[in-house]
Order: structure tokens, then sequence, then C-alpha cells
């Protein structure tokens, strides 16, 4: 009698171990009762992970995507008037058993159009030198000119990443061109599946030579195409480089390189600032050579980076980008992006101070500094 029941005891336990080992789905984005409009960004995360065949989210009955490796995410569409949405997200894995988890959104009970357009900031949390991973949306407070901010969502460091590189290939880059080229390649290279990067080069014209290309070899070859002749437009460049960024929710950035200061763009310079401080991908600018003495050069592409939470680098030979690019890369792939709807209605063009800080812990937060309110800066646009 007491074998048997010894034997009892010992498959609860082990039923129990198995049960606290089952692996759960649970959506993350959007959390439960939130109101959601324009573009959305959907996840789930799965504990402890586990290999999938698939991960399919439907709102309202229909499929909205399929992913079959993580991050498991994607930007949905939820249009402009606010109503309650059923997300529903099934995780199918290889033996054939199924994972799901639902979330209702909240309905206003009416169906005006309302201005919804959510802030983005980008951010990137270190301590002591090494980045911070694995913060939740609920880690993070945000302020707006010091009033305290609902953060809506937050697109983590695992999602996928836009990246935009603006290659200067004026006259006098010729010389130190073919070594920018390798090294434009090896940070290409060290991007992970499914970052799509988009490259441009300028001198006093716009040379779109890849958008949002997933493929190396693609992009390698573009690279190639690069060659040097005429002066520089850095200002048009900053802009059109700005505009090539894409518009749905996700972690983007923009990297800008230029040897020398801007005598043929069209754009002001004041004009090209406020474009950079109305976007919301984190910038970072090259100065290089002997463009990196130039007084007003360094002043714009370090007021570029910072306003955006990026960073500004002045190599003077090409040998150090190697080491530049591998910070940059690091940097975006540790970047957090939070969101949120401003408690202040107003679009009277006013600049809004935003800062970040982290609930717990004592850290090195670097993040969008704010945003001028008049409209189309934003997501959701």
């Amino acid at each position: 009698m007491r074998a048997w029941l010894n034997t009892l005891t010992m498959l609860a336990g082990l039923s129990i171990a198995v049960s606290a080992q089952a692996p759960q789905l649970a959506i993350s984005s959007p959390e439960r009762d939130a109101i959601v409009s324009g573009q959305t960004w959907l996840e789930a995360t799965i504990t402890p992970q586990i290999d999938v065949e698939s991960v399919s989210f439907f709102v309202d009955g229909r499929l909205a995507c399929t992913i079959e490796r993580p991050p498991f995410g994607c930007s949905w569409q939820a249009g402009e008037v606010v109503r309650g949405h059923h997300v529903r997200v099934v995780a199918t894995l290889p033996d054939g058993r199924r994972l799901i988890d639902n979330v209702r959104t909240k309905d206003l009970g009416f169906t005006e159009r309302v201005r919804t357009e959510a802030v983005l900031v980008p951010v990137i949390v270190t301590e002591s030198g090494q980045f911070v991973r694995g913060l939740k949306r609920q880690d993070f407070e945000v302020f707006e000119d010091g009033v305290a901010q609902r953060v809506a969502s937050m697109v983590s460091e695992d999602a996928p990443l836009d990246l935009v590189l603006a290659i200067d290939i004026s006259g006098s880059m010729e010389r130190a061109l073919p070594e920018v080229k390798s090294a434009v390649k090896q940070l290409l290279g060290k991007l992970r599946p499914g970052d799509a990067a988009t490259l441009v080069g300028f001198n006093d014209t716009m040379f779109l030579l890849a958008e949002r290309e997933k493929d190396q070899r693609a992009r390698e070859a573009a690279v190639d195409l690069l060659t040097s002749w005429g002066g520089t437009a850095l200002y048009d460049a900053t802009v059109r480089a700005l505009d090539l960024v894409g518009r749905e929710w996700g972690r983007k950035g923009v990297v800008i390189f230029s040897d020398g200061d801007d005598r043929n763009s069209l754009t002001q310079r004041e004009t090209a600032m406020a474009r950079v401080q109305s976007s919301d991908a984190m910038l970072y600018t090259i100065g290089f050579g002997g463009g990196a003495t130039v007084p007003q050069l360094r002043k714009s592409l370090e007021n570029y980076a910072h306003s955006t939470g990026g960073r500004a680098f002045f190599p003077r030979q090409a040998r150090e980008l190697d080491g530049i690019f591998d910070d940059i890369v690091a940097e975006l792939a540790n970047q957090y992006v939070l969101s949120y709807s401003s408690t202040n209605l107003k679009q009277d063009s006013s600049w809004r101070n935003i800062k970040v800080q982290v609930r717990t812990g004592k850290y090195d937060i670097r993040a969008r500094r704010g945003y001028r309110a008049n409209g189309p800066q934003r997501a959701g646009r």
C-alpha cells in the first residue's frame, strides 16, 4: 500500500513539473482594453522559448500576418476610427499542438474620427557601457514637458530594423571610397535576418541604389555602384534619407556619412534640422576626414544626431570606420521604441521636450529629445 502511495506521489510530482514547463503563449501588444487606431504593433511571446512552425495573428476573424521565427510581431492597420477589436494569436508547434491567446481592445462607444497620432521615442539603455536588454513597457517612464505620459506600447530590441544609409560620393571622396565601400559592406553583413537596408549615394544629386533590401548579395551589389564625383548637398540628402524611412512602427535608424561642408543644397540648414527633429528614427552622423574639421559641418552633424538620441562620429581615416559601424549596428540591435499619445492636444507648432526614465536601476539613457507639435512628424501619418 505504501509503495502504491509513493508511486502516486511521484506521478503527481512529475505531472506538476511537466505542467510547470508547459509553454505559454501571451499577447504583449496590444494590451487588454488598449485603445488602438492607425498603425498598430501586434506582438506575442512564448515562455519558455521553444521551436514553432508558425505564429499567426487574427484580428476580428481575419488573418493579419503569419511569422515563422522570433520575434513574433508585425504591424497592422487598425484604421482611423477607434473601435473594439478581437486579437487572437495561434502558435502551431512542430508536433501539431496549438497554443492560443486572445485580447480585446477597447471600444470608446462612438465612431467619430479622433486624433490618435502616437509619438514614437527610440531609446538606448546602458549600464557601465553594457546594453540593458529585456526591459518591458512598464519599466519605462516618459515625460513630455515634465508631464507624465502613458506608454501605450513598446517595440522590443528583437524587432526587425529599417536602416537607411546615405553615403557622400562627392569628388573629394575618390581616394577613400574603396575603403568606405568595404566598411559599408561589413556593416550590412552584420544586420540580422529580417532587417532591411536602404542605400543612398549623394553628391549634388541623390541616387537610390537599394530600397528596403534584405538580401546581402543584392545590398553588396548596390554598394559596388557607388562612384565618386560632383559636389556635396548634405542638407538635401538628410531630408531625402529621412523621407525614405518606413512609416511602420518599429526600430528605425539612419546613418549619414559626409566628408565635406554643404555647398550645393537647395534645402536650408534650418529646414533640414526641423526635418530631423520631426523624425522618429535614431540618426547617426559621420563627418569624415578633412570635413570633420569644418566647424559648421561638425555642429550640424552633432545637432542632427543628438536630437534623435543618436551619436556623431568624426574619424580622420577610413580604417576607423569598421569600429564605428560596429558601434552603430550594436546600438540599433539594442534599441527600444516607446509610443505614447500626448496629453497635450494643441497643434501649435511648439517644441515639446521628452524625457525617458527607467523605474528601477540607475541606467544611462539616450532617447529622442523632443518634437514639434505640428502634426505630420508622428506615427500614424
